[in-house]
């Protein structure tokens, strides 16, 4: 009797057990890259699926929980590349998204974003099932270790007219310096009754080696992207072809570390499509620029930009913004809006050390204005990334066209 008993409460026991299994599991043999329990009435989440073993052609969301709405998810991949689904889905318990980003090639991902309103009549919190489908390639694909950078002096960009590769996430002490340094330094809504705008960008913000593009919303034909530089001087980037909606441009090499005045985007009109475009210019901080005591010490009362991201209008963007460069490491930030209001609910500082510090705030930032100086726990400190809670406000008077608002993060030695 107990020996049939104990036989007993092991089935009992392995049947738990591949219960359990299969609720981690994701239908028609696609692959679990995380779960996590996303509670609708509170603020937006990130799922971080970093440790996910070899990479996916596509993925697709299960909930096995409460309802979740949702008007944004946003996929980000290891290369810094990234899609958005910008649209409204209804995801109940036992449903499933379609596939998300489809591709022929695989590729490693990092985060999936969700963003949805709260929803205070909730029931409970949704349980999000992040499945990706796989081949045997993907199965089979190691994510690249994160290199650990030397004390030597940075990698000096390539010769002009040269392709740099997809930066690589790393981690190093303060002192040291890191790739992946781009930083959103000026931005454009394109409407394509016209063919030619500028971005104004001035001396404040920095010299940079080399600059690259962003777009969204929709394709654009650009023509001619020109730089002119401080003392007037003009360089002009041919691009000539079509830049497709969520994408980034390569890397284009400038005329050595100098103040840009303006970029100016010649591009072909489309007189009859009344849609628009939102064109983004990334640049990467010439060599020495963040340095204590270096030249950009020497404007903007020791502060420099350290990264920069656009703020949706619909829900609270949680957006992830990337440190690349920790050149003697950081003991205060603070938050400027440009071009338009925003409202900041959090922050939280991820140290590359892996400690954190949340910030919880709730103010309006005014276009132009700037919140902190915040004064970074534990004193200098090298930062990964900064994760912040705002969306652009849609009543804004003092706002600059119509465009969302940019959000900068700035740090001080």
């Amino acid at each position: 009797m107990q020996r049939r008993l104990y036989v007993a409460s092991l089935v009992l026991a392995a049947l738990g057990a591949a219960t359990a299994a299969q609720a981690q599991s994701c239908s028609d043999g696609w692959v679990s890259l995380a779960v996590k329990d996303v509670d609708p009435r509170g603020a937006n989440d990130v799922i971080d699926v970093s440790k996910a073993k070899g990479s996916y052609r596509a993925l697709r969301l299960e909930n096995s929980g409460g309802g979740l709405v949702m008007d944004r998810v946003r996929i980000v991949y290891s290369d810094q590349s990234f899609h958005v689904e910008d649209r409204k889905i209804n995801l109940q318990k036992g449903e499933r998204t379609r596939q998300l980003n489809p591709r022929d090639n695989n590729k490693f991902v990092d985060t999936v974003i969700l963003n949805y309103p709260p929803d205070p009549r909730a029931a409970g919190p949704a349980r999000i099932n992040v499945c990706g489908l796989q081949n045997s390639a993907g199965a089979a694909a190691v994510r690249p270790a994160a290199a650990v950078a030397s004390p030597a002096p940075a990698t000096p960009p390539p010769a002009a007219g040269g392709t740099v590769t997809a930066p690589v996430a790393v981690t190093a002490p303060a002192g040291t310096v890191t790739g992946s340094g781009d930083v959103l330094f000026g931005a454009q809504t394109v409407g394509f009754g016209v063919d030619r705008d500028v971005i104004r960008v001035g001396a404040d913000i920095g010299k940079f080696d080399k600059i690259r593009m962003r777009v969204l919303d929709n394709d654009i034909f650009l023509n001619e992207l020109k730089i002119i530089y401080a003392n007037g001087e003009p360089d002009t980037l041919a691009v000539n072809g079509e830049i497709k909606q969520n994408t980034r441009t390569r890397w284009f090499t400038l005329k050595g570390d100098r103040f840009i005045k303006e970029v100016q985007l010649t591009y072909r009109s489309r007189p009859n499509f009344k849609g628009q475009a939102r064109v983004e210019v990334y640049g990467e901080f010439a060599e020495g620029w963040l340095k204590p005591g270096g030249e950009g010490a020497k404007f903007n009362q020791g502060w420099v930009l350290l990264g920069a991201q656009t703020a949706g209008f619909v829900g609270f963007d949680n957006d992830l913004i990337p440190v690349g460069r920790n050149e003697g490491g950081f003991k205060a930030i603070r938050v400027t809006a440009k071009d338009r209001a925003i409202t900041l609910n959090e922050l939280r500082v991820v140290y590359v050390s892996g400690a954190e510090d949340v910030i919880p705030v709730k103010t309006k930032v005014e276009a132009g204005a700037t919140y902190g100086p915040i004064d970074l726990k534990g004193g200098t400190r090298a930062i990964k990334e900064i994760r912040a809670k705002y969306r652009s406000r849609f009543l804004d008077k003092g706002a600059v066209g119509k465009g969302a608002a940019i959000v900068e993060i700035w740090g001080k030695h």
